[in-house]
């Protein structure tokens, strides 16, 4: 069984009175003051190591890059040592308290660092902004849910009051992500300002870093304008080091280790080498800010549009392309003596380590066994990755990076290599992106390796696959035609759409078959009751409110009865000619309505139905679950007789269908019908694929020689 409702919940309607967020102006104000502050932080970043470059331009390289990796490793170093030690004071602490002092305090040591102007001090800055920045990110991640109102109690994931608590978590983490590269837009902004004005390099940095002061302090004072940020809450933050020694047993697909780790750090390789390589390329400050803008803004743009860019391609096998590519994008920056060149090629690598973490976080694990050639087939009910374990992967392997990178070119230093012909300056910077390249790309080919689960496809044919929308079948998977083939097409294919009321069904059932039918299926749509005409009289008086008196036994026959008709007379000819017959409804409705919901033995149910039908059974059933109070409030017409029935009854309903999915795994698809209805087909038509027929007649292919390709709208 595949279940999905382990994906990122879709909000449905919220609680009376509370239509959105926006509506919410404790939550609007809250998100402008956490954007200010978030600008700041990432402002720091930049500003801190440039005033470093500037406090040891008088020294040598070697130098100059020490003091850019001290600032880096030292912004991080908090986050790696004493994560679980910031959770616990945040838990304590009153948010708004904290979110006030952790911006008040970062005023002032920003402040501090042109006006002492001394590296010491600029490198203790960076350590107390890392710790002031560890304790703020849980506490602005946590406010924000706690803003939406307590509403009338709803047990549907993402509905109602939890549905705004969830949307109100994800927009933190959005307004959060999104300052890094309005951080760096900043910066670069700053820095070509400075150009024009100052003729001194420390006063250009004094200028940022005046700028980055007076970001806090405008953050400071929009939280203090809020009086009605939420008390105190328990924000666990676990360790990454911790995290790291017991990975294996986070949930994690198998080769995700590797690939976080390579993403991060060609990643963190950019950001340590950026400012002293972008100044050997001759853009200074500004170079610098754009080479950060680049990273950032791909790394969104990767993690929100990567995996949807291969549509059909494997998410375990484009985990370690996506790395492979990132490093191979990262030698471009290194080698390529040209800013525009580089600039561009990091945005690339910014976009591969987007993609790869996009995919690696959202793919299930595999079975330990899964190499074995006889290993059983993954159990689908495997649960996504411990979030917590790929971050911490990340955050360790970019401290590793920022700290490590910039004393290596350091090291290394300068370089002239005679090519027969001309020779090329190789700087300490290229030389220790290649070397961090290098490693990435060994990370990303173990990650391949270990998470590709189609193994003996050759690549790059279904990689053209993928582009043209289309799904590879080598020619000699293609299925073997027996010696004397019919002249006929097989037996058709039997799909039924299934779940409680308003949960979507025929919506989806309509929008399978239209896709079906571009691809050139003959496919038959129905529905239970009411597909005959003697359905139709059975139909009405079983759902109309009038029909009174009627018994559970009398409900549960006629129910079978239009079944057995509609099996005779639609399903069985449609499925013998070779069609796809879609059906909105078949047995496992009566199993859950008259056996679960009426409380009425399921077995006598179930045999009475084998017998209407001849036994037959979908060779798909898409059950679409959703709560039932949020899925009664989606209808529109009036109740009609079932519909009308109380709520314990619906929850009965809804308990029976998971336990036939629970029993029979293999023929379900479970899907939660509160998230996007494009999300919802797209999953369906990748299961489908799996079952669907050739749509050529039998005997095509001989003439042709071709093998017809299912394609996406």
């Amino acid at each position: 069984m595949t279940r999905t409702d382990a994906t990122r919940p879709y909000p449905a309607a919220p609680q009376p009175g509370v239509s959105s967020l926006s509506e919410l102006g404790p939550f609007r104000r809250l998100r402008l003051a956490l954007s200010l502050s978030a600008v700041g932080q990432w402002l720091t970043v930049p500003a801190l190591t440039a005033s470093a470059v500037v406090l040891t331009r008088g020294e040598d390289v070697a130098a100059r890059a020490q003091a850019v990796g001290g600032v880096l490793g030292l912004l991080l170093l908090p986050a790696v040592l004493l994560a679980p030690l910031a959770g616990l004071l945040a838990a304590r602490a009153d948010r708004r308290v904290l979110l006030l002092a952790a911006d008040a305090l970062r005023f002032v040591i920003v402040l501090t660092v042109p006006l002492l102007d001394n590296l010491p001090w600029t490198l203790a800055a960076a350590f107390l902004a890392g710790l002031l920045g560890l304790l703020w990110t849980p506490v602005a991640l946590a406010a924000p849910p706690a803003l939406v109102p307590d509403g009338p109690p709803d047990d549907a994931p993402g509905g109602g009051t939890n549905g705004l608590r969830a949307a109100a978590r994800r927009s933190a983490l959005r307004t959060v992500s999104a300052a890094a590269p309005a951080a760096a837009a900043l910066f670069t902004v700053l820095a070509l300002i400075g150009a024009g004005l100052f003729d001194g390099a420390g006063d250009r940095t004094d200028l940022v870093l005046y700028a980055n002061a007076a970001v806090f302090l405008l953050a400071a004072a929009a939280v203090a304008l809020i009086k009605d940020v939420a008390g105190a809450a328990p924000v666990p933050v676990p360790s990454p080091l911790a995290l790291l020694v017991r990975g294996g047993r986070t949930g994690a697909p198998r080769g995700l280790g590797a690939a976080v780790t390579g993403a991060a750090l060609a990643s963190g390789a950019v950001v340590g080498a950026a400012r002293l390589h972008a100044a050997g390329l001759g853009g200074g400050d500004a170079g610098y800010g754009a080479v950060l803008l680049a990273l950032t803004a791909g790394l969104g743009f990767g993690i929100f549009l990567g995996p949807r860019i291969l549509g059909p391609f494997s998410r375990r096998r484009l985990l370690g392309l996506a790395v492979v590519a990132g490093a191979l994008a990262l030698v471009v920056t290194a080698l390529v003596d040209n800013l525009p060149v580089a600039v561009f090629a990091t945005a690339f690598v910014g976009v591969a380590a987007g993609a790869a973490w996009a995919c690696g976080t959202s793919v299930p694990a595999a079975p330990a066994d899964a190499e074995a050639p006889e290993a059983p087939e993954a159990p689908e009910e495997a649960e996504p990755p411990n979030p917590a374990y790929p971050r911490a992967v990340a955050l360790v392997t970019a401290f590793v990076a920022v700290a490590a990178v910039p004393p290596l070119a350091g090291a290394i230093g300068g370089t002239r290599i005679d090519l027969g012909g001309g020779v090329y300056d190789l700087a300490g910077t290229a030389a220790a992106l290649l070397v961090a390249a290098v490693v990435a790309l060994l990370a990303g080919l173990l990650a391949y390796r270990r998470a590709d689960d189609r193994r003996g496809v050759p690549l790059l044919p279904d990689l053209r696959a993928a582009l043209r929308g289309e799904v590879y079948v080598p020619p000699g998977e293609e299925p073997a035609e027996p010696a004397e083939a019919p002249a006929v097409r097989n037996r058709g294919v039997f799909i039924a759409f299934e779940g409680g009321e308003g949960a979507g069904k025929t919506t989806q059932a309509r929008l399978a078959a239209i896709w079906l039918r571009d691809h050139g299926y003959d496919v038959i749509t129905t529905q239970e009751p009411g597909a005959t005409k003697i359905g139709m009289r059975l139909r009405a008086m079983l759902l109309d409110r009038e029909t009174t008196g009627l018994s559970i036994r009398a409900e549960s026959l006629l129910y079978a009865a239009d079944r057995a008709d509609h099996v005779t007379n639609v399903i069985v000819p449609a499925l013998d000619r070779g069609a796809i017959v879609v059906s909105d409804r078949y047995v496992d409705s009566s199993l859950a309505y008259q056996g679960f919901g009426r409380e009425q033995p399921v077995e006598e149910i179930a045999r009475v139905n084998e017998w209407a039908t001849g036994g037959l059974v979908p060779d798909l059933t898409v059950l679409l679950e959703v709560p039932p109070r949020t899925g009664l409030a989606r209808l529109s017409a009036p109740a009609d007789r079932i519909e009308s029935e109380s709520q314990d009854f619906h929850e009965r309903v809804r308990a029976g269908f998971r336990a036939l999915a629970d029993a029979d795994p293999d023929r379900y698809l479970v899907l939660d019908a509160s998230r996007p209805q494009a999300e919802l087909s797209r999953e369906i038509q990748y299961r489908i694929r799996e079952i669907l027929p050739d749509p050529i007649p039998l005997g095509t292919e001989d003439a042709t020689h071709t093998f017809p390709a299912i394609r996406d709208v």
